[in-house]
């Protein structure tokens, strides 16, 4: 039988109507002299057994509803002749937290069915009693893979150094599952004997690189000279995985290594090496602006890519004028990582080599455009996104619109208010409210005004306004008024 989560039954409105007529039942019963509420616990044990599974599980959900007072009925169905039962009843006075459950929970850890023993197991995890870690060892041999994967989750709830061996014998598993559960409560755990497994895990292809980003939230000293023997590796994916744990530790010592590994022969290691010394800090990363700028030229995009994310991240200078030539290529994320790095670097020769791409056919590179510039922040883009409001994509109208609020000149305000006049685009109209919101001034206040008091416009838009309308009250701005050129539209979307 499949467990499922709780939020999965309080989302079954057939199961909550069957759980009411349960719990209705169970009142009537009282009537008859026994407690209203033990009558509902023992009605919901029973329905623990029903073959219908909304029954039985919404009967799991009254149970851990009604939590410590169901405690002592759920301790005595685990010894129910009914495995549906004991599976169930474990599986809730795991979900209440029932500390003295501990003990009964563990002696069923043997039972003959697989979904008792799982449950128990993975309950166990969830009181977090100590006691329960050696017990729960012994069931990591367990024959069924499902107990043996919830018995290492368990065991990573726990969180007890006693489990960090057996679970990193579990990493050999067939059962990727399994190892990946056993990765991540070694992971919780984390405790310094899981690092010799860890690093053999860096030549897995499924699970290297969990195991690389592992690695890398240990101490510096205890990793790195482990982690750069393993740069010599013969085995690409060992190198590639070796750097991501390297690169992620964010230790300048790592910066000669790095760029060693931006001449290896295998793509994806120089990818990963260009990619990790773009995150290394400006000053600690000069000297590999150079080899950078040459990884602008390799034969492989992914790798130029990720030399010119670099470039940007570093503010290099020297890498506007290849960089720019970049602009020019037919490989879209190639251009956009130009575009994002120019976009980093600013200045004026940036800002003039980025202006052209605003008539690029493609309306993805257009829109990271307007995102550059606005992040080069020369109020000389103000003309040009004024112009995109108009554009065919509502992407970039959008973007620009953001951008000429975020640019804060107040010549956008008229440009801003004449395209809400005929923009039909929900999210469009919302920018641009906000955009006159970052704005400010008389107009932008009296055509905020309108928008929030025309019944046919959208209701986020009208939103929007409202609360560009309570900041500038908070200013002392919003009683100022102005004839304005807007006016609401014939035109206006309609809610």
């Amino acid at each position: 039988m499949r467990m499922i989560k709780r939020c999965e039954l309080l989302s079954c409105g057939h199961a909550k109507l069957l759980l009411l007529l349960i719990l209705l039942a169970g009142t009537c019963a009282g009537c008859l002299g026994q407690d209203p509420l033990e009558a509902r616990v023992e009605k919901l044990v029973r329905g623990l057994g029903d073959e219908d599974p909304s029954i039985s599980y919404a009967s799991v959900d009254g149970l851990v509803d009604i939590g410590e007072p169901a405690v002592d009925s759920l301790i005595k169905a685990l010894k129910d002749d009914d495995p549906q039962v004991r599976s169930l009843a474990a599986h809730a006075l795991g979900e209440i937290r029932a500390q003295k459950a501990a003990p009964p929970l563990l002696e069923i850890l043997d039972d003959p069915s697989p979904e008792v023993r799982k449950n128990a197991s993975y309950s166990l995890g969830l009181i977090g009693d100590t006691k329960a870690v050696e017990p729960l060892i012994g069931l990591l041999e367990d024959e069924d893979e499902k107990v043996v994967l919830y018995t290492v989750v368990a065991l990573g709830r726990l969180g007890d150094p006693r489990a960090v061996e057996p679970l990193a014998e579990i990493l050999d598993s067939d059962n990727d599952d399994v190892r990946r559960e056993a990765m991540h409560s070694l992971e919780g755990i984390g405790d310094p004997r899981t690092i010799d497994p860890f690093l053999d895990l860096l030549a897995d292809e499924k699970l290297g690189t969990s195991a690389a980003y592992t690695l890398s939230r240990f101490e510096s000293e205890q990793v790195f000279g482990k982690l750069t023997a393993l740069l010599d590796s013969r085995n690409p994916t060992t190198r590639t995985n070796a750097i991501i744990a390297l690169g992620n530790l964010r230790d300048p010592a790592a910066l000669p290594f790095l760029l060693e590994m931006l001449d290896d022969r295998t793509p994806e290691v120089r990818r990963e090496a260009a990619f990790y010394l773009g995150l290394l800090e400006p000053e600690e990363a000069a000297p590999a602006e150079q080899p950078l700028i040459n990884a602008l030229e390799d034969s492989e995009t992914e790798v130029q890519e990720a030399a010119a994310r670099s470039l940007g991240g570093i503010g290099s200078k020297e890498a506007v004028p290849p960089l720019e030539e970049l602009l020019q290529d037919k490989n879209q994320n190639l251009k956009v990582a130009a575009v994002r790095a120019l976009g980093e670097i600013g200045g004026p020769e940036a800002f003039d080599s980025l202006i052209p791409l605003l008539e690029d056919e493609d309306w993805f590179v257009r829109e990271k455009v307007v995102g550059s510039l606005v992040e080069i922040g020369d109020l000389r883009a103000i003309d040009p996104l004024i112009s995109l409001l108009g554009d065919e994509s509502y992407r970039v109208r959008r973007s620009a619109a953001v951008g000429l609020g975020k640019l804060g000149d107040e010549r956008a305000v008229s440009p801003l208010l004449m395209a809400l006049e005929t923009e039909r685009e929900r999210d469009v109209r919302v920018a641009e409210v906000r955009a006159l919101g970052e704005l400010g001034g008389p107009e932008a206040v009296e055509g905020l005004r309108r928008i929030s008091t025309d019944m046919d416009e959208y209701r986020n838009v009208r939103t929007a306004a409202e609360e560009a309308l309570g900041k500038f009250e908070d200013d002392g701005e919003v009683n100022v008024s102005s004839s304005s050129s807007f006016s609401s539209s014939p035109s206006s979307p309609s809610f």
